[in-house]
Parts: C-alpha cells; structure tokens; sequence
C-alpha cells in the first residue's frame, strides 16, 4: 500500500509538470510596413539609442510561458513617448518569430508599440521600421530633428535582477495554470492522495493491534 501511494504522489507531480510548462509559439509573417511618418504616428514609442545589455526574458502571460528578449538601451534622441534616458524593450527569441536580432554596443532608430497585451511594456520587431541608425538616414530625413531625454534613469539593476524574476515566472505560471485549468483535476488528485494515506494508517494501526 505505501508503494501504491509513493506511485499516486509521484503521477500527480508528472502531470502537474506535464500540463504547466505550455510555451507559446510564433510564425512571422510581416505586412507592408507604412511610411516613416505614419509609423511614429502608429508607434507607442520612437527614439534613437544604443544597445547597453541584452538577456533573455521569460514572461508569465496568464499561464503562458513567452520567452523574449530583453533589450537596455541608452536614449540618444526621442520623437514619441519616452523622455528616459535609458528604455528596456522586448523583442521575439529569432528572427523566425519575427524578433529583432540587436547587438551591444549598436545604435538603432527604434519605432516600437505595446508588448502584447501588457501596456507598460514596450516591444518592437522585424516587421517595424527598427534598424541600425547607420542605414537609417532616409527615415530621420522624413521624420526630422528628435529631442534629447531629460529624465535620468538607471534601469540596469532591471536587467541584472532577470535571472530571478525568470525563475518566478515559472512559479506564477503554475499556479495560473493550476487556477484556470486544472484546479478540479488537482483536487480530484489530492483527495485520492488522502483516501490512500487514510488507508494506508488504517492499515499500519491494523497490523500493530492498535
């Protein structure tokens, strides 16, 4: 009986790992991209700057794990929607996905939106008008003079604190899975772990003559 028990708890954690590390997927597929002018007009934020740190990023989207890339940059000029003199902005893993593969030390023309769903987080792709400031001039031609950022800002202990906030994501995944999905197969699960030690101390009471 104390087997059958130790093999019922060890199927209950092999399920709740096999239904809580969902990851979500992309397949990038770009529309024309609109005019310089009519994408700052569509962007949250437009600004110039260059590449300080790059990590990997795992978000907790309502039980989806999504895996991005997070990028620190170091505003140089601004057109829309930042006046920070340092922005973090998240990208998809490869470029299969449509991500923007950026490297330190690089300057970039970044016209980025909302990431997603989540408002406060900024996000950009290969199917922006985002590219290297060195074959950028057309677009600074067309969208003019930026303003440099006047709010100084450090957001390196962000980038330097992400292996932890990675790790509880997956925390908040699980339990977000568990909440929305699972719940009534958890419980289904649990009390048939309290039926089986209920039984197996019946059991053990038995044989000592209690």
């Amino acid at each position: 009986m104390k087997k059958g028990l130790i093999f019922l708890t060890f199927m209950m954690l092999c399920s709740c790992l096999s239904m809580a590390v969902p990851n979500k997927t992309y397949a990038c597929s770009c529309m024309k991209p609109p005019d310089p002018i009519k994408a700052v007009a569509q962007s949250k934020a437009v600004f110039s700057g260059t590449v300080l740190d790059i990590k990997r990023q795992v978000l907790d989207i309502d039980g989806i794990i999504e895996q991005q890339i997070a990028v620190l940059f170091d505003v140089e000029q601004t057109w829309k929607g930042l006046n920070q003199t340092q922005v973090m902005v998240l990208t998809n893993l490869d470029e299969p996905a449509c991500g923007y593969h950026f490297q330190v030390g690089q300057t970039y023309l970044v016209f980025a939106g909302s990431y997603n769903y989540n408002k406060e987080l900024l996000g950009t792709s290969n199917c922006s008008l985002t590219k290297g400031i060195s074959v950028a001039a057309a677009d600074l031609n067309q969208i003019g003079q930026g303003e440099k950022p006047t709010e100084i800002v450090s957001l390196q202990h962000k980038m330097d604190r992400m292996a932890y906030t990675n790790r509880w994501a997956y925390v908040t995944m699980i339990v977000h899975r568990i909440i929305h999905h699972h719940l009534d197969e958890l419980m289904v699960v649990g009390g048939i772990l309290v039926a089986g030690g209920f039984i197996l101390v019946l059991l053990i009471r038995k044989r000592r003559g209690l």
